[in-house]
């Protein structure tokens, strides 16, 4: 009896937490995430509920619990000593030739989304701080925005930020970590005629992001998989953005992507 109250107050916990985040697109997959723990919850009390009579409920609800700890205990390892730790930048993280920016959501007007925003100012004071560094824009265009993200983040950097232009170079093609990275170190080694052992280079992106950006450098052959951290804008996406970032850093591991 006790047990099944518990199953149901989690849910009614997670349900809660979904509803509240479902509105607003930046927070949505974490409104999915929680969502879906609550229909497991409410699963488990319905196992229990059936348990005495059916055996099938009985392994079910045995199979449930295993899971579940499984989960919590992985989601407080990737949090803390995976996001966490990826999130702080050590000083030689902070002086690269190449700074590359990685893309985010593009707002309806062209202007960059809060955390895109927040990718390039880090970016900007990045340059400020070295004048003989350059910057790579990453990120082409989704079917939700006007236009690339690599343009936004131009327009953006150039016109409020007044970052030289020829500083910048655009990947515009792009569409997700991997595909920015390798882009990117082609477009340094091409375009800028540079052998991969005569540049460094440093990954931009929000901080929950880094730990992850990190790794798929060094699996996309950058001598060291460097970093620099961006603020999350708002504070009510820390939740599903962490959401977001365990089931990717999850999926590597279980693929045998995690290690170089």
């Amino acid at each position: 009896m006790i047990e099944r109250k518990i199953w149901l107050a989690l849910a009614a916990v997670f349900t809660v937490g979904g509803i509240i985040q479902l509105p607003w697109a930046p927070s949505r997959f974490g409104a999915v995430f929680f969502l879906a723990f609550a229909v497991g919850c409410v699963g488990m009390w319905l196992m229990l509920r059936g348990r005495e009579k059916h055996r099938a409920c009985r392994v079910l609800a045995a199979v449930g619990r295993v899971l579940f700890v499984l989960f919590v205990v992985s989601f407080a390892a990737i949090q803390v000593f995976v996001i966490q730790s990826g999130m702080r930048a050590e000083q030689a993280d902070t002086q690269a030739d190449y700074y590359i920016v990685l893309g985010a959501l593009v707002n309806p007007d062209g202007q960059p989304s809060a955390a895109l925003a927040a990718r390039c100012d880090t970016a900007a004071d990045l340059l400020a701080a070295n004048p003989d560094s350059k910057a790579v824009l990453c990120g082409g265009q989704g079917g939700n925005e006007p236009c690339t993200e690599a343009d936004s983040m131009f327009a953006y950097l150039t016109e409020q930020k007044g970052v030289d232009p020829a500083r910048l170079l655009r990947e515009d093609a792009s569409t997700n970590t991997i595909e920015n990275l390798a882009n990117a170190r082609a477009l340094i080694e091409n375009a800028e005629k540079r052998d991969h052992e005569s540049y460094t280079a440093a990954v931009v992106t929000s901080d929950y992001h880094l730990a992850r950006a990190k790794m798929l450098m060094r699996r996309a052959g950058y001598e060291e998989g460097l970093g620099v951290p961006a603020p999350t804008p708002y504070p009510g996406q820390w939740v599903a953005v962490r959401c977001r970032e365990y089931c990717s850093i999850l999926g590597l591991m279980l693929t045998g992507r995690w290690t170089v």
